[in-house]
């Protein structure tokens, strides 16, 4: 049985063949293997699908690839192997491609975070990061513009909750909220106070919040998108 997938999983790779050569490096010739040691059928597929995604990406935007770590490389064709959302699916091609543009573009803590994303939780990511770049903000909500505490209360009241996506993206770094004390501000991930001194506990003044959309959500949107081309457009 092992043999046959084997031969299953080089067939299927044969149209990508060149692609994962250029990108594997020494472990091109162990991907065949690899795969019918871990895949079933549809796992192979699922791979084969993001390397055909991530050589158009590629194509579109002339970029030669280039060899991606093992450390970047079998981690991402794992988790690739068993996505079957296709937008994840899209982005897990798009993080690959970027790899093969430049390894710079792509760090190991962005495969940690797209596989602790669900389906809605990407897709709130995306329009979030949107909004910022049209409104050009970092300031951000649950319901993407800002809402009145009576409008929220309704929206969740009404069965429209995106607070539990919206947390998981604070959770993993993607968003943090700032407190604001009359006009000290400070950015405090995961809502833990106790670790930031400046803010005394006998501190005068009405205490505010608000999200902002981090540095790090913006870079790891743009490394789960296709690359841009040679001259910078997307």
């Amino acid at each position: 049985m092992a043999d046959d997938l084997t031969e299953i999983a080089k067939q299927t790779l044969e149209p990508v063949g060149d692609l994962v050569k250029r990108i594997a490096g020494p472990l091109a010739d162990e991907i065949g293997d690899s795969l019918a040691l871990v895949a079933r059928p549809y796992r192979i597929i699922l791979s084969v699908k993001m390397f055909e995604k991530a050589q158009r990406m590629l194509k579109a935007a002339g970029i030669s690839p280039h060899v991606i770590p093992p450390r970047l490389f079998l981690p991402m064709l794992e988790n690739a192997s068993i996505q079957d959302d296709e937008g994840l699916h899209t982005r897990w091609a798009a993080l690959l491609a970027n790899a093969a543009a430049s390894s710079n573009l792509v760090y190991p803590s962005y495969i940690e975070i797209l596989k602790q994303l669900a389906p809605e939780d990407a897709v709130l990511l995306d329009k979030l990061y949107d909004y910022c770049e049209l409104k050009k903000t970092s300031r951000v909500t649950p319901w993407i513009e800002p809402v009145s505490q009576w409008e929220w209360q309704q929206r969740v009241a009404a069965g429209d909750n995106q607070q539990v996506p919206f947390n998981n993206l604070v959770r993993l770094g993607l968003i943090e909220v700032v407190y604001e004390i009359d006009t000290i501000k400070v950015k405090v991930p995961r809502f833990d106070m106790t670790r930031y001194p400046g803010v005394e506990a006998d501190a005068q003044g009405d205490l505010g919040d608000y999200y902002v959309f981090t540095d790090v959500a913006e870079a790891f949107v743009q490394a789960c998108r296709p690359p841009r081309t040679i001259d910078g457009q997307p």
